[in-house]
Parts: C-alpha cells; sequence; structure tokens
C-alpha cells in the first residue's frame, strides 16, 4: 500500500449520519485530508479514485461520492471542520484551471494579507520556509512579473530573464499594502546559478510551471521555456495576488475557477522598458 494509507488508524465504527443523510465529520474525513496533505491536489479522476479507496478501507457501508454534487457534499463537511472558521483555515475545493483537460480537486490555505511576511509564514506556504530572505524575494518578484505580464503574454514570462529579475529589481518595494517602503531582502546577491536552481524546485514543488511556446512566440529569444503560475500557487495565492496587485491579466471567478485574461493594461513594466530605451535610442541616433 502507499505510504499515506500505511499511515491510517484501524477501521473506526460505521459513521453517523445526518437526517439528510450527509455523514458526520469523522475518520474517513480525516483520511481524505490526510490524502490531500500529501497530494496538494488530484484530477477530478484521481479524486473519485481516492475517496472510493478511503470508503473500502474504513468499510463505510454508504456508496462513495462520484458526482460533482455528490464529492461537493463530501468536502463540505470537511471545510466546514478545516476552514475558515476552522482548525486549519483551509479548504478542499473543485476548479478549472484554463489549459487543463479537466478540473482539478486540491486543498487550499488561506493567506492572510495582514499577516507580516505572508508569504513565508502559515498554512501550506510553510513550505517556502526553506527558501532564503533573497530566494524568497526572487519568487515574488516572478510572480509579480507573470500576474502583471499583460494580456500579449498570457501570464508567462521567460525564463531566463526569471532568473535575472532579481538582479534588476529596486530595493524598495514596488507594490503591495502597507508595507510598500519596507526595504527587501537583496536579491542582487543571488548568483545566476542559485535563482535558477530556486526556480528549479519551485517548478518542482508546483508553485510554478514551465510551459514550451512555438518558435514563433520565442522569437526574439534563446529558448522556448516559459515560467507561468503552478497549480499550487493558483490554489494558495489567490488573496495575495488580489490584494497586492493591480492591473492583473489574471481572474479567479466567484467558484474559484482560474483563466488569464488581457489586463487593463496592455503593456507590462518590462515591455514598456523596452519601448523606452528604443526611443533613447533612437533620439541619441538623430540627434547623432
Amino acid at each position: 500500500l502507499p505510504k499515506v494509507w500505511r499511515a491510517l488508524p484501524s477501521p473506526p465504527p460505521p459513521l453517523q449520519s445526518h437526517s439528510s443523510g450527509t455523514m458526520e465529520y469523522g475518520d474517513v474525513h480525516r483520511a481524505a485530508v490526510q490524502v490531500f496533505l500529501a497530494r496538494k491536489h488530484m484530477s477530478e479522476k484521481e479524486t473519485r479514485e481516492e475517496i472510493r479507496k478511503v470508503f473500502a478501507l474504513y468499510q463505510i457501508p454508504q456508496p462513495p461520492p462520484t458526482t460533482d454534487k455528490e464529492l461537493s457534499a463530501f468536502f463540505n463537511v470537511i471545510n466546514e471542520e478545516i476552514g475558515h472558521g476552522g482548525i486549519n483555515h483551509a479548504e478542499i475545493k473543485r476548479l478549472k484551471i484554463e489549459g487543463f483537460p479537466e478540473p482539478i480537486w486540491g486543498l487550499a490555505q488561506v493567506v492572510l494579507e495582514n499577516e507580516q511576511d505572508a508569504m513565508a509564514k502559515e498554512g501550506a506556504l510553510k513550505e517556502l520556509r526553506w527558501l532564503t530572505p533573497s530566494q524568497l524575494e526572487l519568487f515574488k518578484l516572478v510572480v509579480e512579473s507573470i500576474v502583471r505580464a499583460g494580456g500579449s503574454r498570457g501570464g508567462k514570462i521567460d525564463i531566463n530573464k526569471a532568473c535575472n529579475l532579481g538582479r534588476f529589481s529596486s530595493n524598495r518595494r514596488r507594490s503591495g499594502g502597507d508595507d510598500e517602503e519596507a526595504p527587501l531582502p537583496s536579491v542582487k546577491d543571488l548568483q545566476p546559478k542559485e535563482a535558477e536552481q530556486t526556480l528549479e524546485r519551485l517548478v518542482e514543488l508546483e508553485w510554478l510551471r514551465i510551459e514550451l511556446v512555438s518558435d514563433a512566440e520565442a522569437r526574439g529569444t534563446h529558448n522556448n521555456k516559459r515560467v507561468t503560475l503552478g497549480v499550487r500557487s493558483i490554489l494558495d495565492l489567490r488573496k495575495y495576488i488580489e490584494t497586492r496587485y493591480e492591473e492583473l491579466c489574471c481572474v479567479w471567478t466567484n467558484g474559484g475557477d482560474f483563466k488569464w485574461i488581457a489586463s487593463a493594461s496592455n503593456d507590462d513594466e518590462e515591455e514598456i522598458a523596452d519601448k523606452e530605451n528604443q526611443g533613447a535610442t533612437g533620439k541619441r541616433a538623430a540627434s547623432g
């Protein structure tokens, strides 16, 4: 059996049900949470199969949930226990992500914007504590560049530019809440290899994702690799992103579904800088 199953306690007596037929929160729900803590997110097909295994392991007399409505009812019981008013400030939810072949179910933990340095504190983000302050700041810069990249880029930035973001960043926080003028950890000290390894690890942990673009889209760059948000960021960083940045090129619907859109501004900061540099070059040529 997989490790997650071997770690589960012995099956308890059958669970009680409400008069409505909804199961009360019990060990079968705790086991489902443990699966999501281990897997983070799963496709809808995988979710149905894992919940079926949990029901079989605990010898639950009721049939396991299979439809969207049944799964939602099962996870609602869990979310009432671990959600905003619960023990973990988390929820297991279904969402569609643009570019993914089918919906996923994922464990999303809430990031409180009023926490000091919310990116590094409670919830699923505790897994980012392995990052040094400079590495964490690089991740923040990459996320900012992705979500403010303008409709023409579809939420993707060149991998080489992502690695070099810290070398050209300001020493002051460029956007944010009350801490907008707070000094930043220096990212300029990161060596290119360290920055590359940091992004590779974030891709491995699914905070970021690599997409390969066509040769036509990659024209003018040295590779076809683009960095975009990973599933973990889409699940866990919604509040952080929405409250921190304006003119986003991505949106979460009321139901939590995620898609890319054209931002309010057609140009991102990098494109504006390129145009300014081209303008300055043209002026120097004209004056010569």
